[in-house]
């Protein structure tokens, strides 16, 4: 097999739309490592550290958007490495990843910097390593293959007051000829706060085209005191529906959906699912969990809808049930969800991003509380 051959396939089975379980079997092993593409140049581009020797480059000060790369295709993002940033409590989600494909004014990513990484309840994860994204010691590190047809710009932009010290680098490759086979990926950060009760039915995420999701990170808060240990939070259905199918998967609770069962436990940092974040303790309760799907990535040719269902849990427990309800006549039952989904489309620019809060909004362990007053977390690690 020829070397833009085995590339082709390599990145297609990663970042495109067929599946064939001889072709997954050969080329997501690591058989492609000794393969000597004597013509392959090596990119790299650096980003964010205007000192020493590199006084040409862009600062992360206070409201600025930079540039780490700003490459032309066909090419392939391999990794994208940046700092953690002073004042975690305020940087981790001021800043905000941005990357565009193929010219778009649409970015196809759109995520506070913590929150893409899996840094969730706005920093608080224990560090962590996965094959696709990486919390490391003063450092986040992505490995999704990121390829592009005519160019990518990858951005950070600084929503604080605060002037902070970057430095990133994307590494890539050129590619020798564009694949149609090959996906673009996207990622999106969406955050909203409810009451939640035996009646509620939330969808987390939507889109629109063809493509397949990829992963998800979670980071759920609550103070409600019925919800402790994230009793009743955990239980809700997750719904999956797909080209007009509905619940074409459909998981027994959240704690199922992202691999855990029982309730959750302890933190945990595994190869495809992760708890680097656990606060059971009160007054704040805080969870922040991780999923990939590469073993398996969810397919849709026009749309998927992912959403959680409590409607049919803890129909043995009626006063249980009642009480819940009177808790949010008295405007209790808040829960407060951040989230981030991972996946691949056929469009460049597929996706319409909420728009981000201002930071003093968007830095809130809890949007809204369900105790008067509202307990303060923000310095809890």
């Amino acid at each position: 097999m020829n070397v833009l051959r085995r590339n082709s396939i390599y990145l297609a089975v990663m970042a495109g739309f067929f599946f064939s379980p001889s072709l997954l079997a050969k080329d997501l092993t690591m058989d492609h490592l000794p393969i000597i593409k004597k013509d392959t140049i090596t990119g790299f581009s650096n980003g964010g550290w205007a000192l020493d020797r590199y006084t040409e480059l862009e600062r992360l000060d206070s409201k600025a958007c930079i540039t780490v790369a700003d490459l032309k295709g066909p090419g392939l993002i391999t990794h994208f490495h940046t700092t953690r940033h002073y004042k975690p409590e305020v940087s981790t989600r001021g800043i905000v990843l941005l990357i565009y494909f193929d010219n778009e004014t649409e970015p196809a990513v759109q995520c506070p910097l913590g929150d893409f990484f899996g840094d969730g309840c706005n920093g608080k994860s224990m560090d962590f390593s996965t094959p696709l994204i990486e919390c490391a010691p003063g450092s986040y590190n992505v490995y999704i293959p990121m390829p592009f047809k005519t160019s990518a710009k990858v951005m950070l932009r600084n929503d604080t007051d605060i002037r902070l010290d970057n430095y990133s680098y994307v590494e890539w490759e050129p590619l020798d000829a564009w694949n149609p086979d090959m996906g673009y990926f996207h990622a999106t950060y969406q955050r909203k706060a409810f009451q939640l009760s035996d009646k509620s039915h939330e969808t987390f995420f939507h889109v629109n085209g063809a493509g397949h999701l990829l992963g998800r990170q979670f980071s759920v808060a609550t103070d409600e005191p019925m919800f402790e240990h994230f009793n009743f939070v955990m239980e809700g259905n997750n719904e999956v529906d797909i080209d007009g199918r509905e619940r074409q998967l459909d998981y027994l609770g959240s704690e199922d959906s992202f691999t855990f069962s029982w309730g959750f436990q302890r933190r945990f940092a595994g190869y495809r699912a992760g708890m680097p974040f656990l606060k059971t303790d009160e007054p704040l309760y805080l969870l922040s969990m991780y999923r990939f799907h590469d073993h398996m990535p969810i397919r849709f040719k026009k749309e998927l809808n992912w959403s959680i269902n409590w409607k049919y849990e803890y129909k043995g427990s009626e006063q249980w049930r009642k009480d819940l309800d009177q808790r949010v006549k008295d405007g209790g039952g808040w829960v407060d969800y951040a989230t981030v989904y991972y996946w691949y489309q056929d469009n460049p620019a597929g996706y319409h991003h909420q728009p981000l809060a201002p930071v003093p909004e968007r830095i809130k362990d809890l949007l809204k509380s369900s105790r008067s007053p509202a307990p303060d977390n923000t310095q809890e690690k």
